[in-house]
């Protein structure tokens, strides 16, 4: 038995049982502690939470802020109810409770209610990155105890020691190791040394930590320079918001790299309007002995990237095209964002799949038919696979009297119907969603067995509908997903509130997150692998925030495109799976659970 001793502070302790989808970072944030502090009352529940254990909580009023407002769940009370009781939005309540949903609400539960005045400004600012932050480990994934694996192993297979693995897994030192046995997998710590850094004052330059004998030569420190359009001699709003945050997110995995022992010389500079010339900037000195390229945002300066990143051999990493103009004969570029073209057959491949049983119906909207090129592709991949489909006009399915006959007069035995609309537009989506639920609630016979499936731009309009795609079992693929429920994307969005004193902007993909997701990764990659880069890209630890990566050569003498993507389930039971299909990175699949 594990005895943990309590110190004077004992009085500010409480009990909390857990209820199903929480964590113990959703768990720290409803009463203002850290997971660390629970892990050390709860060893156990460092390995393993489950529903119905009982945690012994450090409920830290002393760190609270005076202006916090909390509330105790009462019979009855529903998260809609408290958000018009509160005067704020339910996202909002959610986003202040990691873990809270309109499904995993219990009666004596506290939690907090955000505040007019905790209420961070939208001003967008180029800030400088804080530089004391306490040091803590940094999780880059789990993984589950396999038979005949030990602590050596383990460590061996992801290049960590086993101090490491026991920092990360405190009550490892006490248990001995099982066969399915959930390990939290630290990054690899590096060793640090100072190294003299180069000065460029004619440019806009970030130096960002220390150098370190780490990177792509190992005689010296990682040169980056990211060449974003910030658009200072002009005004554009729109666009320099977007090139600001995903800067700022950049910043935070650089900070992030910093903390795990890595150091780079980061220099940044404005790319300007479309129709400028990079030649004066790529001929200067300041590129002289730039090591990796992070950038651009139009396709001229990419490639005038691309052309200086083939002739002198370096990585250039293309964050937002989505064409492969770029990487076509140049094996030293990386195009971050997926290309439909390349990934649609895979997606319909995987779609077969996960339904092989399906009997498909296509929606086709006459206002609007926009992704008739997935249709394309899947329709191929059933008609290779025998799957049978059937393609009706949206007023036969979107009347709520007569949905049930139409799907009814598609109904095949031991077949499911698998809806799929021929547009992704929010009305499309909101006219289908309550004619499906209709049918659903009148099927007394059970003849409209059915699920719904659809595209990316669902999860931004999931804000307004998600109870009914809730209802109707909808799944969509996507490239990149967050939701601010995610524990993962609540922490991340905690520290840019932190860092920038504004929240991250509600658009798709979130352009913080992307900065830190391609900053991180592609960093990262160049510190471990140095000159085997391009060998070993897939092997990067990585634990995202909203993108991942599974980065595959066009040929092989062409640059690598992202091929990486998810089918997002929003499951009748009040929880979303993130179906993860690649197994390579980490030994299980990645799913997140939202109650």
């Amino acid at each position: 038995m594990t005895t943990v001793a309590l110190n004077a502070q004992k009085a500010s302790l409480v009990s909390h049982t857990v209820s199903q989808g929480q964590t113990l970072y959703s768990i720290s944030k409803l009463y203002n502690t850290t997971v660390d502090e629970i892990i050390k009352l709860n060893p156990d529940s460092a390995s393993k939470l489950s529903i119905g254990q009982k945690l012994i909580i450090p409920k830290n009023s002393a760190k609270t802020e005076q202006n916090r407002k909390t509330h105790t769940i009462q019979s009855g009370e529903t998260l809609y109810r408290l958000s018009k009781m509160y005067d704020v939005t339910t996202d909002e309540l959610c986003a202040a409770n990691p873990g809270l949903s309109i499904n995993n609400f219990r009666t004596g539960e506290v939690i907090v209610i955000p505040t007019k005045d905790n209420k961070t400004n939208t001003d967008i600012t180029l800030t400088s990155p804080q530089t004391k932050r306490e040091k803590r480990v940094t999780i880059v994934g789990t993984h589950k105890v396999k038979r005949k694996e030990n602590i050596e192993s383990i460590c061996g297979m992801y290049n960590i020691t086993p101090e490491d693995l026991f920092k990360a897994n405190p009550s490892l030192k006490e248990k001995k190791l099982k066969r399915k046995m959930e390990l939290y997998i630290p990054a690899p710590s590096v060793k640090e040394e100072t190294v003299a850094k180069e000065e460029n004052p004619k440019e806009q330059t970030a130096e960002i930590g220390k150098s370190i004998s780490k990177g792509i030569n190992d005689d010296k420190v990682l040169n980056v320079a990211v060449v974003l359009s910030f658009l200072l001699d002009s005004y554009a709003p729109k666009e320099q918001s977007r090139m600001v945050e995903y800067y700022q997110g950049f910043l935070m995995a650089v900070e992030q790299l910093k903390r795990e022992g890595y150091s780079f010389v980061i220099n940044t500079y404005d790319a300007g309007q479309k129709d400028k010339s990079l030649d004066s900037l790529l001929s200067s000195s300041a590129f002289d002995n730039v090591e990796m390229i992070i950038g651009a945002s139009y396709p001229k300066h990419n490639k005038q990237l691309a052309q200086f990143a083939k002739e002198r051999e370096i990585p250039l990493v293309i964050p937002f095209s989505s064409k492969k103009d770029e990487a076509i004969d140049n094996p030293t570029v990386y195009i971050a964002n997926g290309i439909q073209s390349f990934i649609l057959p895979q997606i319909s491949s995987r779609f077969v799949k996960t339904f092989p049983n399906a009997n498909v119906l296509f929606v086709k909207d006459t206002v609007e038919s926009n992704k008739m090129e997935f249709v394309k592709s899947l329709t191929a991949e059933l008609d290779k696979n025998s799957i049978p489909y059937t393609t009706l006009p949206m007023e036969k399915i979107s009347n709520g009297d007569s949905v049930l006959n139409t799907l009814s007069n598609v109904h095949r035995e031991d077949k499911e119907i698998i809806v799929i609309p021929t547009s992704s537009s929010a009305t499309t989506l909101s006219t289908l969603l309550p004619s499906l639920l209709h049918a659903r609630s009148i099927d007394s016979l059970n003849v409209a067995n059915f699920k719904l499936f659809g595209y990316p731009e669902w999860q931004i309009h999931a804000k307004n509908t998600r109870e009914l795609m809730y209802e109707v079992d909808t799944y969509f693929y996507a490239t990149f997903y967050s939701h601010y429920a995610l524990p993962r994307v609540a922490e991340f969005q905690e520290d840019f509130i932190k860092w920038y004193n504004r929240s991250i902007q509600n658009i798709y993909p979130r352009y913080g997150m992307l900065g830190y997701d391609t900053g991180y990764f592609f960093l990262l990659a160049a510190s471990l692998y140095g000159n085997q880069m391009h060998e070993k890209i897939n092997q990067t630890p990585f634990n995202p925030v909203q993108s991942d990566f599974k980065l595959e050569r066009i040929s092989e003498k062409d640059g690598f495109i992202n091929k990486k993507f998810f089918f997002i389930h929003f499951c009748p039971e009040y929880y979303i799976d993130k179906m993860d299909f690649e197994q390579d990175r980490f030994q299980e699949g990645y799913q997140e659970t939202i109650l």
